[in-house]
């Protein structure tokens, strides 16, 4: 399921020349297997150990000092991403200091920012319903201006997988995350056959 996530993400990302992609990855392990999977134009740099939000801030830092600005962190859970809410964000941008793509269950799927605000990703209870109003409360209290993009829904459990593909065929936008709809006609046909399998038992 996650490298169909991967590489359909990638898909919608190599389609815009605009961005340079990173795949931020752990345990170090992970590289070779990814570098031969993704192809050419894609680099590979280690996330380290500590909490979501140590490694993000560690990514993102590290991109702000190679010199790219702005940088945008995107997650791979959210196979309904439309490819042109990157450059919406990119636009967000120009105008504000942080973006951020709000998740339905109350985190965010998407942040994207001009400079370096390491605040945002501190004292934060990651995994919890709380994380994007905490986020835009410190972007509040730290006066740093911020756009939203629209809520789409990740997946994080079983339920998620059931409504993103009822949402896959409502997906009009190109490219069509092909992978991921494939492994959800799996998932929902073995699930079918398994309850069909309980009431004829």
């Amino acid at each position: 399921m996650q490298w169909a996530f991967l590489l359909d993400t990638l898909d919608k990302v190599k389609q815009l020349p605009v961005f340079k992609c990173f795949i931020a990855a752990a345990p170090a392990g992970q590289v070779t297997r990814l570098t031969g999977a993704v192809g050419p134009g894609v680099e590979i740099i280690l996330q380290p150990e500590g909490s979501l939000g140590q490694r993000m801030l560690s990514v993102t830092r590290h991109l702000f000092q190679r010199g790219y600005s702005p940088v945008m962190l995107i997650g791979t859970d959210v196979p309904v991403l439309p490819p042109a809410y990157l450059l919406e964000a990119l636009e967000l941008l120009e105008h504000c200091q942080l973006v951020l793509g709000p998740a339905e269950d109350g985190g965010y799927y998407l942040i994207g920012m001009r400079s370096l605000y390491s605040r945002v990703f501190e004292d934060i209870a990651w995994g919890t319903d709380g994380v994007l109003q905490k986020t835009l409360a410190i972007c509040d209290s730290q006066n740093i201006t911020h756009g939203l993009l629209s809520y789409l829904r990740d997946i994080d459990r079983p339920a998620d997988l059931l409504a993103v593909a009822e949402q896959m065929k409502q997906i009009k936008a190109e490219p069509l995350p092909i992978r991921t709809v494939n492994f959800l006609q799996f998932v929902l046909n073995d699930y079918l056959l398994k309850e069909g399998m309980n009431c004829n038992g």
